[in-house]
Parts: structure tokens; C-alpha cells; sequence
């Protein structure tokens, strides 16, 4: 069986987004930016509940779940949220669920059982979702889905035709018991209509990303979202802490800014602390001041208590929920001990190098769950306040239509306002764009060297390799081939910088075949 794959019983999740690809082929850029922010809060919805996403279908996903409950759960909330937006904000999806056997093999699946969810999927109605008979009877006294108003009728293309479910109307606020999921956006819309369009839209502006974000400075981002900072803290004892049902492999940091020795340790499914089999048992204590601390948890048992080492009595406990890779940092605040994201404290309280930090951090998917809408969010507010780096990831929001509209004109504004500030990301970027005449600025090597001079000068590795482009071609420059070997090699040497490396290898490559 190792060149066939696995068998395995899963339940299986497709989705289809309606209309997408005639909405594309109309109006390209805002389309694929409405469907990458639905996809995006399907994947979260999923991941939550302990599901796996396999595939991007293009217009859709291939979700496969442990749990059939999971699985038919996660399509309700996917639905109910979707159907509170105001119209035109997203599309309508189609969703299929069903639990058969399926193939497993190099991160994919295949089978019947898959052939029946998409059936299921092509099947189903706008806004609804299709289940499968099997799937329902498994699940109907163990979820809301026996709650709802269902139609049965005999799904076509299977031999012989086989008996679904078809739910199309759901309640947008959630059953008693039943947790959505939801992932809520910080209320930061501003003017005149601001009370009516939070309650009716403040969700689905935010999952769209076509909400023009205005920032109000005296209200920054509501912080308390464990789902948007990827773990959950409650500070003081807790009894019975266990460890999470779902949840994905995290690796993390923590640093301890107090004035005492904190301990870690791990809860169980039975809420009994334990030391984890993923943590080093010399790394559970953290003394004073100690960073770096590293950690990393499994697929399941993101539970973990904060203990003052020396007394031994609980200061807290905090439990993982999504994300990569998360970098926290316990201080003090009076009597408590508070463990938050790195720069979160400080950005709340309007320090706008925190913020920047905070807006890169989301950007960029290091240190919290990657948010785009969350990064333009914190980095107007850093731009605002005239951050270079704010002013730096504001713009490439708006270069890329990243949480905000695209905006080239806007982005070069803010470009050019942190080139004034002195920062390198910018001099390099200015420099690219006058390189290849994109942007909104005329090609202009002269203009380019000097930007990209300014990011050598720096220290930035991206500027080296630009401007030894420069060097290589005769671009604003005399022809030296020696200088841009030498800036290739420079920029090599920098651990991110891998085109540096690539730049160096082509290089070279190029000189051994020349004579």
C-alpha cells in the first residue's frame, strides 16, 4: 500500500465560492482580494476545530476533519457568518460535507469519499450547505445541525442516487452551547455612521478587506481576541485548566520582563500539569529578566500554567490557538503577572515603534497569526505618528491591497515620508521603483542609484543586490562587474537574504561561461 497511500476514515469539507470567476474576469484586483479574505476566515473557522486544510481549489478549499461534529460545526459557522455581512460584501459560498474512506498521500486525499463531498458541493444552493445522510445521522443529536430546518433530496451523478441534506437559512447568532468561532474585527471604523455600520457590518467589512479603514487615535484596537493574537491568558489561579481540544504546532517564545523566577508547565487532557515530552525540563523555569525562552507545542495540549518559581503558587495560565510561531513576553502590572504578544502593551498605550512592530509582526505572520487587516490597522497608527517602519508596512499594505484598498499614489506618499525619516526599507524600495519605472514614478537609474546608495549605506542586504544589479548592467553607473560581485557577496552573508545568494550563484554561474 505505500505507493497507493493511507486509508483513512475522515470526515471531508468542500467549499466553492459563487460567481467568483465571472466577478474576476470583471473587476480582477477587488475580486481575488474579497475571495482571499474568505478563504482566509474558512481556514481559521477550521483550524479552531481541528481541521486540515489539503487543498486550494482555486474558488475553494478541501478541508479534512477527525470529527464529523467538527466538521458539520465548523460548516454552520462558516455560513452563519457569512449570511450576517451586508449584501455585496464577499461572496456566497456553497459548502459539502461528508465522512467516508479516503486515500491519503502526499498531503492530499482521494477516493469516493471525496468524489461524494464535491458532488455534494456541485449540488448544493448559494449560502447552503450539503451533507450527506450518513453524515447527518451520525451527527444530529451531537450538533446543531439536528436543530435546523433541513430539505432531503436524492443527490444525482451516484449510482444507485443517494439521499442528502440541504440547509440554506442560518440563524446568525449561535445556538445556546455552541461556539462559533468567530473571529471579530477591533472597532476602528470612524465618522458619522459609525454606531449603525458596527452593528450591521463591522464583521463583514473586516473579512472582506474593502472596509476603508479609518483610525480613530483615541481608540486604538481592541487587544482581547485570543483567536486574532493566537493564544488566550487569564491571569491568577485556575483550577482544572486543561489542555485544548484543537489547535495546530506551534513554536514560541517567551520572555520574562519581572523581577522573579516564573515556571512553566503543561496541562494535560485531564487538567493534571505535567512536564511536556516537546519542552527541555531545564527550560520549564525562567528566571529574571531571561528571554529567549523556546518552546513548542503538539497538535494537541496547548495548555500551560505560569507559576512563581519559588512559592509555587499559580500566576496565570494561557492556552494556544492558532498561529505559526507566537513571541510573548510576561511583565508586571501590580499584584499580576500579564503575558501578552511582544509590543502589544506598548502599542495599546500608543507607543508608535510598538505598533510598527506589531503591524510587520501581523504582516509578516512572525510572532502572531498572520492578519493582514490587523497590520494596516496598527501601521496607520504608527504612520501616523510619523514611524518610519510604520510608515514602511502602511505602505506595502496599500502597494499589495493588503487589509486596505490598493492604492499605489497613497503608498508612494507614505514611501517617500519614510525615506525622510532615513529608513533603509525605504531608500531600497524607492530605489526598485525607479529601476523599473513601476510605482507611479518614471524609470530613472540616476534616481534609482542614488536611493539604493542610501540603503547600502544602511545596511540593507535588499539595496546591495539592487544596485549590484545596477553595477552588473551599466544601469546609472559605470559597468563594474567586480563591484557587483563584491555587493552580491556582502548581501550573501545576510541569514534572510536569500536573494543575495541567488544573485551570487547567477553570477558567477555567468562568469564561468563567459571566455
Amino acid at each position: 500500500m505505500g505507493d497507493v497511500g493511507e486509508r483513512e476514515l475522515l470526515a471531508i469539507i468542500f467549499t466553492d465560492a459563487v460567481g467568483s470567476s465571472r466577478q474576476t474576469a470583471q473587476d480582477e484586483d477587488k475580486s481575488l482580494s474579497m475571495l482571499m479574505a474568505d478563504l482566509d476566515f474558512i481556514r481559521n473557522e477550521a483550524g479552531v476545530r481541528g481541521g486540515s486544510v489539503l487543498k486550494n481549489t482555486g474558488d475553494g478549499l478541501l478541508i479534512s476533519f477527525k470529527s464529523a461534529v467538527d466538521a458539520v460545526e465548523c460548516a454552520i459557522a462558516i455560513q452563519k457568518s457569512f449570511q450576517s455581512r451586508p449584501k455585496g460584501i464577499g461572496f456566497q459560498h456553497k459548502i459539502g460535507v461528508h465522512i467516508g474512506d479516503v486515500i491519503k498521500k502526499d498531503r492530499d486525499i482521494y477516493g469516493a469519499g471525496v468524489n461524494m463531498a464535491s458532488r455534494l458541493t456541485d449540488q448544493c444552493r448559494p449560502g447552503g450547505i450539503c451533507l450527506s445522510s450518513t453524515l447527518f445521522e451520525l451527527t444530529k443529536q451531537k450538533s446543531e445541525i439536528g436543530k435546523l430546518k433541513l430539505n432531503n433530496f436524492l443527490l444525482q451523478n451516484t449510482e444507485p442516487p443517494a439521499l442528502a441534506y440541504q440547509g440554506e437559512d442560518f440563524d446568525s447568532k449561535p445556538a445556546a452551547g455552541i461556539q462559533m468561532g468567530k473571529v471579530t474585527r477591533p472597532s476602528v471604523l470612524a465618522g458619522k455612521p459609525r454606531i449603525l455600520w458596527l452593528i450591521l457590518g463591522a464583521v463583514a467589512a473586516a473579512l472582506s478587506g474593502f472596509a476603508i479603514w479609518q483610525i480613530d487615535h483615541n481608540h486604538p484596537p481592541n487587544a482581547d481576541n485570543s483567536l486574532l493574537y493566537g493564544f488566550e491568558y487569564k491571569s491568577g489561579p485556575r483550577e482544572g485548566l486543561k489542555s485544548a481540544k484543537y489547535g495546530s504546532q506551534i513554536i514560541w517564545s517567551l520572555e520574562n520582563n519581572t523581577d522573579r523566577s516564573l515556571e512553566i508547565r503543561w496541562f494535560d487532557f485531564e487538567g493534571r500539569p505535567k512536564v511536556s515530552d516537546h519542552l527541555q525540563k531545564e527550560l520549564t523555569k525562567l528566571g529574571p529578566g531571561q528571554k529567549d525562552f523556546q518552546g513548542k507545542t503538539t497538535f494537541r495540549g496547548h495548555a500551560f500554567g505560569l507559576f512563581d518559581a519559588e512559592s509555587q503558587t499559580m500566576l496565570g495560565s494561557f492556552r494556544f490557538k492558532n498561529g505559526e510561531k507566537l513571541d510573548l513576553v510576561a511583565e508586571q502590572e501590580g499584584d499580576r503577572v500579564v503575558l501578552e504578544p511582544k509590543y502589544l502593551r506598548k502599542a495599546k498605550k500608543g507607543d508608535s515603534l510598538a505598533q510598527a512592530r506589531l503591524a510587520y509582526a501581523f504582516w509578516s505572520g512572525k510572532g502572531v497569526p498572520h492578519n493582514n487587516e490587523e497590520a494596516a490597522t496598527w501601521a496607520k497608527l504608527s504612520a501616523d505618528q510619523n514611524n518610519a517602519l510604520g510608515q514602511c508596512v502602511y505602505a506595502g499594505c496599500l502597494d499589495l491591497g493588503s487589509g486596505v484598498p490598493r492604492n499605489n499614489a497613497l503608498a508612494l506618499e507614505f514611501w517617500r515620508k519614510a525615506a525622510s525619516g532615513g529608513s533603509d526599507w525605504a531608500y531600497e524600495h524607492l530605489g526598485g521603483l525607479y529601476l523599473s519605472g513601476e510605482g507611479g514614478v518614471p524609470k530613472d537609474y540616476a534616481m534609482a542609484v542614488q536611493f539604493l546608495r542610501q540603503s547600502v549605506e544602511k545596511g540593507s542586504p535588499w539595496g546591495m543586490v539592487k544596485l549590484g544589479r545596477c553595477y552588473e548592467n551599466g544601469w546609472g553607473v559605470p559597468l563594474d562587474l567586480h563591484q557587483a560581485e563584491e555587493l552580491y557577496k556582502k548581501a550573501s552573508s545576510y541569514p534572510d537574504c536569500e536573494e543575495g545568494r541567488q544573485a551570487l550563484l547567477e553570477f558567477q554561474a555567468k562568469s564561468e561561461k563567459k571566455p
